[in-house]
């Protein structure tokens, strides 16, 4: 399950999740923000509702691409976040705004039902009504579409259009049997609130994390 969590633009696999914890809280009260943001209050919708999620994980690589990873993340959030960044997994369930509509946006694991070439499906999934997405554009970027993963051969490909809700075209063919288990990652726009990487000597080829993310309007 390490690489259907994911955080992007530009992406890193986030590693094996131990502890994910999401919350939203009522109020208009300012959020602090980092670096070149910290004069900035936003990522509150209309309604005054903020949307966090604190992740705890683990990277494993070499100690040079671990340090490389740490540098890459630390830089998004000591800088100004002139763009969000889109947040993949399986766990998310949110909504969000766009037009004066609210839409859900919920990810998930099932059982596919029947095995066709390039295809997801799953007759008891509720694809559409969880707002599962292909390719698309939010404020000027090309986002592709979301993750889908193999659960058992490890396998991942991406959304290429929702058929409907018990089907998804996709990118790659990764499920030639039936009876597969599968995770479908969706996204979420955010932008970082901190993260902290604790290194456990003298296992420099894992490090552990804490990451804080919040919510911000997709378009």
């Amino acid at each position: 399950m390490a690489d259907v969590n994911r955080l992007s633009l530009p992406t890193f696999g986030l590693g094996k999740i131990q502890n994910y914890d999401d919350e939203k809280s009522a109020g208009m009260s300012p959020v602090s923000f980092p670096g070149e943001d910290s004069d900035q209050t936003i990522g509150i919708d209309t309604l005054g509702v903020i949307a966090y999620a604190n992740i705890t994980g683990r990277l494993t690589d070499t100690f040079n691409e671990l340090q490389d990873t740490i540098a890459k993340i630390k830089s998004i959030i000591d800088g100004k976040q002139t763009s969000w960044q889109p947040f993949y997994s399986p766990f998310l369930v949110y909504t969000y705004e766009t037009g004066g509509t609210k839409y859900r946006r919920q990810g998930g694991m099932g059982t596919n039902t029947t095995a066709t070439a390039s295809k997801l499906i799953d007759t008891n999934a509720l694809f559409s009504t969880r707002g599962v997405r292909g390719p698309h554009t939010a404020q000027g970027v090309l986002l592709e579409g979301d993750v889908v993963k193999n659960l058992i051969t490890g396998a991942i490909t991406r959304v290429v259009t929702v058929d409907s809700n018990t089907q998804l075209t996709l990118l790659a063919d990764i499920f030639p049997n039936t009876g597969t288990p599968y995770a479908v990652s969706v996204h979420m726009a955010c932008k970082l609130l901190s993260f902290k990487a604790r290194w456990s000597l003298p296992g420099l080829n894992y490090v552990d994390y804490d990451l804080s993310i919040m919510q911000v309007e997709e378009a």
